[in-house]
């Protein structure tokens, strides 16, 4: 009796939610392939409903559409109508999942269980023994040292040709700078027996901290001719990062292939007081960006006067990797003193290949300086003479004398004109003014857009360095050589602070991650400010000279 009356009541509650839960659904299949699309349809009796809350869905599923459709259904003497949603979805990821319970206005669907299998095992995909299309993602090594250069290759293996709409997303890393390389190549492998094309896109990273640096997965996504959408992921992949394996006087960590030095005045020996030479250094590195290059040439000499007149940075992408280069122009001016000479200039890099340290230098110049040509006067001519040269050089004179009596009238209007002309020739020291003035802003702006770039990516020794570079130009103040020089020339408490910050993570215990953004815009404003100053005080000159 006591067991027919547990069940009664169970049969009772059962009918009761029955007819309280007025939303199903269901779905055209249970089991699909990663990349195909399945149909959920909720169905209520439930009038004047709002949209389903579909929140629940989208972590696992992209919702690709949606359709709402009104049934009716008529029998003798009454009508009924229902609310129909149908809904398109493709999951996220494979395996075993469910698809969970969905509010319709306040009743909710039952939860429905799915499996989702990998697209690779999609017999639509595949061709006689191998697969249509797949995808693999790899790192040409597993550990390196920080600011080192490691290639990621992402490859698509395809039978037929890819469609038109087949995108591949680029690798992303908060700890790391991934450029591109070259252009997508493609090419013939034979895998498993069978031939493929591939479509390869490289890439090269350069991390930017110690420890285990995760790279994301790329990911493929393409529609074949029998409308299957096929979406790839690779492996996410992980670099064991290595940290500086030496250190240098000037804090310098250039890990590298290879890294070479050279300028134009090996071979000069000897110049003129005169004379102003123009010398041109180059540093290359294979493996390191170009944001990274240091500068080189020091612009305080006690022989001469020496100014920054441009710096170019270059990269060239090659399938090795990236090869940079960092080009300095220098005026040297000699002074008053016999001979210029110009400091051994050595640069401390790590090669990545031996895994050793290593130097890349120019040898100290010594210039001898001449003194400064002037004319010479000629010889004076011989006392000596016979009465015959004489009366030659009578008869001479007196033709010079007539011919200069004759051209007098001539040359006095000629000589008018010409002072005419000049009046109304430019003044080609403005001409010379002008260029320099174009050299400076040239020289200024290189300077600057590295000191951003250094800043944009968060690197504190290349910031340290490109700021002072970016002072000696804007303030022509070849004396500035540190940190402190730039904050007395920039006279504003804000950069003070900021550099102070800066000087904390370069030389400190800071163990916090720098960050350029805020150096970068108060150097900005006190930049924009006093490049403003200077446009109003030469405009305000030109006004008065105009008065004047």
């Amino acid at each position: 009796m006591r067991f027919i009356s547990s069940h009664f009541f169970f049969l009772l509650a059962f009918t009761a939610f029955q007819a309280q839960a007025k939303v199903s659904s269901s779905l055209d299949t249970s089991t699909l392939y990663l990349g195909q699309k399945i149909t959920l349809t909720l169905e209520t009796d439930q009038q004047d409903v709002t949209r389903p809350n579909l929140s629940q869905l989208q972590k696992d599923f992209n919702i690709v559409g949606t359709r709402k459709v009104t049934v009716s259904s008529h029998t003798t003497g009454s009508v009924t109508t229902k609310t129909r949603w149908v809904l398109q979805l493709k999951p996220r990821r494979d395996g075993e999942q469910v698809i969970p319970s969905i509010f319709v206005g306040q009743q909710a669907s039952q939860e429905l269980p799915i499996s989702v299998l990998p697209a690779n095992d999609n017999p639509e995909l595949a061709e006689g023994t191998g697969r249509a299309i797949f995808l693999e993602s790899s790192l040409d090594k597993d550990e390196l040292y920080v600011n080192g250069q490691a290639i990621l290759r992402s490859k698509v293996f395809h039978l037929a040709p890819l469609p038109l709409d087949a995108n591949l997303t680029a690798p992303e890393s908060a700890d790391a700078i991934i450029k591109p390389l070259e252009e997508q190549k493609q090419y013939t492998s034979v895998v498993r027996g069978q031939n493929y094309n591939v479509t390869e896109t490289s890439y090269t990273l350069f991390p930017l901290q110690e420890g285990e640096v995760e790279i994301s997965p790329v990911f493929f996504s393409t529609t074949l001719s029998n409308n299957t959408v096929v979406e790839l992921n690779s492996e996410p992949l992980l670099l064991s990062v290595l940290p500086p394996a030496n250190q240098n006087t000037r804090k310098l960590w250039l890990p590298a292939t290879s890294i070479y030095i050279e300028d134009n005045l090996e071979e000069l020996n000897q110049v003129s007081q005169s004379d102003k030479l123009t010398r041109i250094i180059k540093l290359e590195a294979e493996g390191l960006p170009s944001s990274s290059l240091p500068s080189m040439a020091s612009l305080q000499n006690p022989n001469a006067t020496i100014t920054l007149l441009n710096v170019v940075l270059e990269e060239r992408m090659t399938e090795q990797g990236v090869i940079s280069q960092r080009v300095e122009e220098l005026e040297i001016t000699p002074s008053n003193s016999k001979e210029i000479i110009l400091p051994s200039i050595d640069i401390p890099w790590w090669n990545t290949a031996a895994d050793k340290g290593q130097t890349a230098s120019i040898t100290q110049r010594k210039i001898e300086v001449t003194p400064a040509v002037t004319p010479t006067n000629s010889s004076e001519s011989d006392k000596e003479g016979s009465s015959g040269s004489i009366t030659v050089l009578v008869w001479i004179l007196t033709g010079i004398s007539i011919a200069a009596t004759l051209a007098f009238i001539y040359t006095f209007n000629h000589l008018r004109n010409i002072k005419k002309q000049s009046e109304e020739e430019p003044d080609h020291s403005f001409f010379e003014e002008e260029q320099k003035r174009v050299a400076f802003e040239i020289t200024e702006k290189n300077t600057f857009q590295a000191f951003s770039i250094a800043c944009n990516q968060n690197n504190p020794n290349v910031a340290q360095l490109r700021l002072v570079e970016w002072a000696q130009s804007f303030w022509a103040a070849p004396e500035i050589q540190s940190l402190e020089s730039v904050c007395e020339y920039a006279n504003n408490q804000t950069i003070n602070l900021l550099v102070m910050d800066l000087q904390q993570h370069l030389y400190g215990q800071e163990d916090e991650y720098w960050q350029g953004d805020l150096i970068l815009d108060a150097i900005s404003k006190v930049r924009s400010r006093q490049l403003r100053q200077r446009l109003d005080l030469k405009e305000g000159q030109q006004r008065l000279d105009y008065n004047l």
